[in-house]
């Protein structure tokens, strides 16, 4: 066989695998879990508010973001 098709196969599946470990895990019933899902409730109760406005909001999703980065977890990678 020829080495550059193996190590293209192991790159590829590399490339495959690697972002499911990257995310963050809110599953389970753990430390960062619990603090992830507090966070995430948080901004839902702001968002359901009748009176928020889009001022309001946006200072939500930014509270949120930073209380996910406290908790440990990036922003981009908590599966909501």
């Amino acid at each position: 066989m020829n080495i550059r098709a193996i190590v293209t196969a192991a790159a590829l599946s590399l490339g495959m695998v690697g972002p499911v470990f990257a995310g963050c895990d809110i599953k389970d019933e753990d430390k960062q879990g619990v603090c992830v899902d507090k966070c995430y409730f948080e901004y839902v109760s702001v968002k359901n508010r009748f009176s928020t406005g889009p001022e309001g909001l946006l200072k939500a999703k930014t509270d949120r973001d930073a209380c996910y980065t406290k908790c440990g977890c990036e922003p981009a990678s908590v599966k909501e």
